[in-house]
């Protein structure tokens, strides 16, 4: 049975892969048996974090670029296809942060950063991975949105951030109900709190935060990077065949509340 999570002969292409959970994703698909090409704006990172998925027997290739610039993104796929002839699995990874500030105080920069990062550039990657897919007459696309997406945080200023993922899980329905029929699965992974190294190195600054952040989860603990491995292998494998604009929510009971 557990051959449906097996992605030997898949390509995966996942976007900030240069640290976080992109990294996280990547070498959780390199497991399961996916060639790997990833992106993201540091070389530095990009290139040792090729050499350690490479490390556990899969094949990557990495590109630095920008998501937001269209034309990037449309080299990425070029890239992505001429090294591994497909590409069946995307993870639109690659975001920008929460600016904690009251959103009075938000200027028009920072808002149109954290939109055009979150959203318009999961769309720009979904729209070319999407043409190179519906031409292969399937493929998966994961958009990572956010516990943020369904609620408004307690504890934090609610604002851009909140408004762009809620817009990752509209974008992941709309593009799930156009490209069914060809085959393509769109979902959304929402994860709550995980102790990625920023947020590690936030909670250093603001123990009252992380204890208040642990005191509002049912199961009283932040989740770990290795809690989401799972969860992002099954969005890639034909196990999620039968899944189509579903956001799939892994918060320690967040959001139950």
């Amino acid at each position: 049975m557990l051959d449906c999570f097996d992605l030997t002969g898949k390509t995966a292409l996942v976007t900030g892969a240069s640290k976080g959970l992109g990294f996280v994703f990547a070498k959780a698909l390199a497991q399961a048996g996916a060639s790997l090409f990833i992106t993201a704006r540091s070389e530095e990172e990009l290139r040792a974090n090729a050499r350690a998925v490479a490390e556990l027997g899969a094949p990557c290739d990495w590109m630095v670029m920008d998501i937001t610039r269209e034309d990037d993104v449309a080299e990425m796929v070029r890239r992505c296809v001429d090294r591994f002839g497909r590409i069946d699995i995307l993870v639109n990874n690659a975001a920008c942060g929460r600016h904690n500030v009251p959103p009075q105080d938000v200027s028009r920069q920072d808002w149109d950063r954290v939109i055009e990062t979150n959203l318009t550039g999961s769309f720009l990657c979904a729209r070319e991975v999407g043409k190179q897919m519906i031409g292969q007459k399937g493929g998966k696309i994961i958009n990572l949105a956010s516990m943020s997406g369904l609620i408004i945080n307690k504890g934090v200023h609610g604002g851009s951030y909140d408004i762009s993922k809620h817009g990752v899980i509209g974008l992941t329905r709309a593009l799930a109900v156009e490209w069914a029929p060809h085959n393509i699965q769109v979902n959304a992974l929402a994860p709550g709190y995980i102790m990625t190294q920023i947020n590690r190195d936030f909670f250093a600054d603001h123990p009252e935060t992380l204890q208040q952040f642990i005191d509002l989860t049912p199961v009283g603990r932040i989740g770990q990077p290795e809690d989401l491995e799972g969860a992002i292998v099954f969005l890639a494998s034909r196990a999620s065949d039968f899944m189509a604009g579903s956001v799939l929510v892994i918060d320690g009971g967040y959001t139950c509340w």
